[in-house]
């Protein structure tokens, strides 16, 4: 959640059908959360597109072995 300080007040026309519609998708009650779950999953989104173009080809058992020793707890 944003805090107050990171807040930007903004005012903008919006489709009301659409703004409906994503209100429903999104299971939100107010215009503000609304957009905000939308923008918050238009970033989710580019995170994990930009995570699933990273290349793991050389990723072996041995280097996750490696990784891992330097953890505690679960790994």
């Amino acid at each position: 959640m944003a805090t107050p300080t990171s807040i930007k007040r903004v005012t903008f026309n919006a489709d009301a059908a659409l703004l409906a519609e994503a209100r429903e998708a999104l299971g939100t009650s107010t215009t503000t959360d609304t957009i905000n779950a939308a923008l918050a999953e238009i970033v989710r989104q580019k995170r994990i597109t930009a995570f699933l173009a990273v290349d793991l080809s050389d990723l072996t058992p041995e280097i996750l072995a490696e990784i891992r020793r330097g953890r505690t707890g679960r790994w």
